[in-house]
């Protein structure tokens, strides 16, 4: 049902954080933990080689995805972009950056692949 907007030139945002542990947030600005970035950059190849398959079963797949995310809620609007981005998508990282060491705040736009 999503995936009928893109030809109605709808704009889908799904807005969340690649990582979300709130337990860990000391605040400050420190470098980021190195599960961060494993778990973010795992998540980028998994849409770059368009591998639905294992984004769909991250929990078990991505290293440290309950470190990264304790519970899904802040995880799950990847989904929904996804889906109304359709099979033929290419993900393009606008913005890769960490806050307070734990929290990836990545940022890409679905286009579909020419």
């Amino acid at each position: 049902a999503l995936r009928s907007l893109r030809d109605q030139n709808v704009l889908v945002i799904g807005s969340g954080s690649m990582t979300h542990n709130l337990a860990e947030f000391f605040g400050g600005e420190r470098e980021p933990a190195p599960y961060v970035l494993e778990f973010s950059r795992w998540i980028e190849a998994a849409l770059a080689r368009g591998d639905m398959k294992a984004l769909l079963n991250y929990r078990s797949e991505a290293p440290h995805a309950r470190r990264a995310h304790p519970t899904e809620d802040h995880f799950l609007p990847i989904f929904f972009a996804l889906g109304a981005a359709g099979d033929d998508l290419q993900a393009h990282y606008l913005s890769r950056e960490v806050m307070y060491s734990m929290l990836s705040m990545d940022a890409f736009a679905l286009q579909p692949v020419h």
